[in-house]
Formats: C-alpha cells, sequence, structure tokens
C-alpha cells in the first residue's frame, strides 16, 4: 500500500530534519522511501537522497503553483512506496501571515496526516499547551501524532509523554534524547550540502538505529495514511519540442550543484540529453553541446581551483563567445563575473563573460521569493512573461552596467531591482527558477539550442 506522512514542527531549529532522516533510513530498511522537502530549500535534500537511498523532490506552492504541486508528488510515488515529506519552517509559517505555502497548506492539499516534532527542553506541562495550540489551530489539518525531541531524561520524556496525550489525545510516539551526535553541521549558508560530509552513511545509520531505540516505528507506519490521489488538470501540458535529442552541458560539482531534480527531469523529457560536467576538475567542456546550464552553488568556497582552472574558463568563454546558448543561476552567474571577491576579500578571476565582480558580504543581500518580469526577450522568455523564483545570495555584482532582462520584486509588493543579465544567447540571474512548472521556458531554450546547432559547428578550443 502506498503511503504517506509529513514531518513537521513549531519553528525551525526544532529538530524536524534530524528526525526525517532518522526516519527515512530507518524505513529505507524495509521499504522503498520516496523523500520530499516542502520549500525551495536545495541542502535538505542532498540529504534526503543519501538517507532514502532515492532522488529527492521539492514541493514547494509558490515555484510550482498547486497543480505541477500535485501532479509532481503523485507521479513520483509508485505503488508500495512510502512518501516522508519534510516540512519548512514552523508547520503555519508560509508567504504572507495567512499560511499560504505553508507546510500545513501543502498537506491539506495532498490530504496528508502530520506528525508535529517538538523541542520539549525546559518544558513539562506546557508542552502540552503548545502542541495543543497547533492541534487547534486549523482544523481541517490531520495531526495524527508527536515526536519530543531533546528530552533530558527517560522521567522528563513520561512527564510530556503523559500530559499531551491526555490533554490533546493525540499519540505521543517516541522521543530523541539529547545527544551531540545527531547535530547537522552548518556554515554561512545554512547546512553543509550531504556530499561534501564524509561517513555520511556510517552517520545516517547511526542516526536511524538511535530512533528505533526511542520512537515506534510500527506505529509511525500505522499513522501514516494511504495516498488519497486528487485530481489534477490536464490543460496544464504544454507542447514540447520533438524527441530530437539535444545535448545539454550540465555543471555539476562541489561548486555548483543546485538544482531541482524534477526540473533536469522535465529537460530530459523534452528531449534534451544532459552531460554533466565539472568546472572544478575537467580541463574543457564536454564535446558536441548545444547549450550549457550552469546552476546555483557555492563558487566562492572553491574560487581558488575554479580560478587555476584556465583551461574550462577558456572553454566556456569561447562557447558563450561563439553564441552557445548558456542559462547561469546565482552561482553559476558568479562564475561568469570578471573575478569573485572572497569573504578573506582575495579576489579570484573567473570566465569573463560580464564586466563585474561577484563581491562576497557577510549580510543577506537578497532572500525569499521574487516575482520576476521579463521586460526583454531572452532565451527563455518573451517579453511581458512573469516568472516565480526565489533568492538566497551573499553576494552582490560591482561594475559596469548589465543589459537586464528582469525586473524582480517580493511577491508582496515593494522596491524592484534588476536581474536576467544578457550577452549574446547568455542568460544570467540570481533568481533560481523550478524549471518542472515552466515548460515553456525548456522549450524555449531548447529551440534556442536546436537553432544554434544548425547554423553553429562548435570546435572545443
Amino acid at each position: 500500500m502506498t503511503r504517506g506522512i509529513v514531518i513537521a514542527a513549531p519553528y525551525s531549529g526544532s529538530g524536524k530534519t534530524t528526525v526525517t532522516l532518522s526516519l527515512m533510513r530507518a524505513l529505507s530498511r524495509q521499504f522503498r522511501v520516496v523523500p520530499f522537502k516542502i520549500g525551495p530549500d536545495y541542502i535538505d535534500p542532498s540529504y534526503h537522497q543519501a538517507a532514502a537511498k532515492n532522488e529527492p523532490h521539492n514541493l514547494d506552492l509558490y515555484l510550482l503553483g498547486e497543480e505541477n504541486l500535485k501532479k509532481m508528488f503523485f507521479q513520483s510515488v509508485r505503488k508500495d512506496e512510502i512518501a516522508i515529506v519534510e516540512g519548512v519552517m514552523g508547520l503555519f509559517d508560509g508567504l504572507g501571515t495567512e499560511s499560504w505555502a505553508s507546510t500545513a497548506h501543502v498537506a491539506k492539499i495532498l490530504k496528508l496526516p502530520v506528525i508535529l516534532v517538538v523541542d520539549v527542553r525546559s518544558m513539562s506541562t506546557s508542552a502540552a499547551a503548545l502542541v495543543h495550540g497547533f492541534q487547534t489551530y486549523d482544523p481541517e489539518l490531520q495531526m495524527v501524532g508527536v515526536i519530543c525531541n531533546l528530552t533530558s531524561s527517560k522521567t522528563h520524556y513520561n512527564h510530556v509523554k503523559e500530559s499531551i496525550e491526555r490533554d490533546c489525545n493525540l499519540p505521543v510516539i517516541g522521543h530523541l534524547p539529547f545527544k551531540k551526535f545527531l547535530d547537522l553541521p552548518e556554515r554561512q549558508l545554512g547546512l553543509i550540502p550531504a556530499w561534501h560530509i564524509t561517513d555520511i552513511d556510517k552517520w545516517l545509520d547511526h542516526c536511524a538505529d538511535f530512533l528505533l531505540k526511542n520512537v515506534n516505528l510500527n506505529q509511525i507506519i500505522d499513522l501514516m495514511k494511504p495516498l488519497e490521489k486528487v485530481d489534477i488538470n490536464s490543460s496544464l501540458q504544454v507542447k514540447l519540442p520533438p524527441s530530437e535529442t539535444i545535448r545539454i552541458g550540465i555543471a555539476n560539482d562541489g561548486a555548483f550543484h543546485f538544482y531541482y531534480s524534477d526540473g533536469l527531469e522535465a529537460f530530459r523529457s523534452a528531449g534534451a540529453e544532459l552531460v554533466f560536467f565539472s568546472p572544478l576538475n575537467d580541463k574543457f567542456l564536454p564535446e558536441g553541446l548545444d547549450g550549457i546550464i550552469l546552476g546555483g552553488g557555492f563558487p566562492e568556497k572553491f574560487a581558488l581551483k575554479l580560478s587555476y582552472n584556465q583551461s574550462m574558463r577558456k572553454s566556456i568563454r569561447s562557447a558563450i563567445e561563439n553564441g552557445l546558448p548558456t542559462y547561469a543561476e546565482c552561482g553559476g552567474m558568479m562564475y561568469l563575473t570578471q573575478e569573485i571577491e572572497n569573504y578573506t576579500h582575495r579576489f579570484y578571476p573567473m570566465v569573463g563573460i560580464f564586466p563585474v565582480k561577484a563581491i562576497m558580504g557577510k549580510r543577506l543581500q537578497h532572500f525569499g521569493y521574487v516575482e520576476a518580469k521579463v521586460t526583454r526577450n531572452n532565451i527563455l522568455a518573451p517579453d511581458g512573461v512573469v516568472l516565480h523564483g526565489h533568492e538566497f545570495h551573499y553576494s552582490e555584482l560591482v561594475g559596469s552596467q548589465l543589459n537586464s532582462s528582469y525586473q524582480v520584486k517580493k511577491p508582496t509588493g515593494g522596491k524592484t531591482w534588476e536581474s536576467g543579465f544578457v550577452y549574446k544567447n547568455c542568460l544570467a540571474s540570481y533568481v533560481h527558477l523550478h524549471f518542472y512548472a515552466y515548460p515553456e521556458l525548456i522549450s524555449s531554450f531548447l529551440n534556442h539550442c536546436r537553432q544554434w546547432r544548425k547554423n553553429h559547428s562548435y570546435i572545443i578550443s
């Protein structure tokens, strides 16, 4: 039977990621687990993939829209699989003050039950009051159980469990006593991606074993609800290009790895062959490419190595100068500047397509959801199209005025700023997009790639 459940919390830092990863790894020993993350986060899904040993998926209502979100979810989970969905921030925290796009909102759209992870440090009966508030705030939400995190002793846990079960009539499924080894490593931009951590499998197995000692796994399975499919509007289908193969180079290494798996799969479905390469380690672009995508990541952390790889920088610059369709997001855009200044104020030469420097700062320049209106035709979209995306970056571009094709603002309004910088057939922006929601953008990009292939013979140099 195909089942699913959402792991949520009252606020960020309550322990929902630790519980989610431990649960995914424990369940993956018996079932095929399909991992999901609510929100635009790239880092948590890297841990999900390691824990579940399965492709992760992002469920973001703002980036996808409701119909695409439902379609993605139900297409991703097959018979006899278990869907584990990790929430974002606090259970009811969304866009604005009405809980829109929150964990609770997505759980209701997908008709999934919710387990609440509660940090019970320095609490006893007060934990019941907290749970009761979350339980009754939205009567339409199916809250089915509680896991207590950071208990100080068995006696402490028993007091909390008794209070919650008595006053909220909810089962307390178990607890995670405080253990230092459960802490996830962090840095300035949040958690370190899973692939940068040595012995990640050993750590995940340790977490799963610890969870199994303290949490009733069979009870969690029993609380999972069989997935109830919902109607999906088929009118969202967009006719994509013919199935001829278009070769797209995808930068993928420690410096560039922020991609939504469903977005890449949408490129494949549209007829693209994805060819992964490493700007850090490869000397040249792969042969025979019809386009390039440079995703986000942490180029500032690898600036020295990226700079030393002069042959790759030259290869990419030559391709863009020759008109090869190229799309770059955030870190990928930083790589295309003249140079990057890191946190120690050292400058490192980059590809040099855009006559600006990417300067790392100590404060976030832009953070959160954005709306980008296309103000100039580019390789993705024509003038007038409005795109939903998000930004999260500490860097800013300093230097010459660039040719922009986006006017960007917060969804709630306020000031606007320029992005979507254009040079020949290259489009670069701080705005992250979820391509699963925009088959028409994929179609446009592949059409540009197809046209370029007809008109050029690209030789790696």
